[in-house]
């Protein structure tokens, strides 16, 4: 047996039909007077939305599964990660150990230069 498409009726409400009353859209129709507006429904908060764990659950249970699947997508990501080799990490180190070295050499000399100055100022 073959089934038969079904058709969705076109609305009849234009969009300059749509009449907003305190932030609710309502339709109104040509037939329709202020009075007899049908409401459309409201669209949904984020409280509504449910989450993928399951929204009956007891609490505990309900952290507990969101946890779960945190760790689980963390486990992906990390799988996705190039992680750099032993000669990379130990030049790359050498590079940091370097310039912090030198920002401390230069930061010391110019404290040591405000120093002076400020006690000669002061007397």
């Amino acid at each position: 047996m073959k089934k038969k498409k079904t058709r969705r009726k076109k609305s009849s409400v234009r969009k300059s039909q749509v009449v907003f009353d305190a932030g609710i859209p309502k339709k109104k129709t040509g037939s329709e007077t202020g009075s007899q507006e049908a409401e459309l429904p409201a669209a949904p908060t984020k409280k509504d939305i449910p989450r993928k764990a399951e929204t009956g659950v007891f609490k505990p249970k309900k952290y507990f599964l969101i946890a779960k699947q945190f760790l689980a997508e963390a486990r992906i990501e990390l799988k996705k990660v190039t992680w750099p080799t032993r000669k990379e990490l130990l030049s790359t180190t050498a590079v940091v150990i370097l310039l912090v070295l030198l920002v401390a050499l230069f930061l010391g000399i110019v404290d040591f230069g405000l120093v002076k100055i400020i006690r000669n100022v002061i007397g």
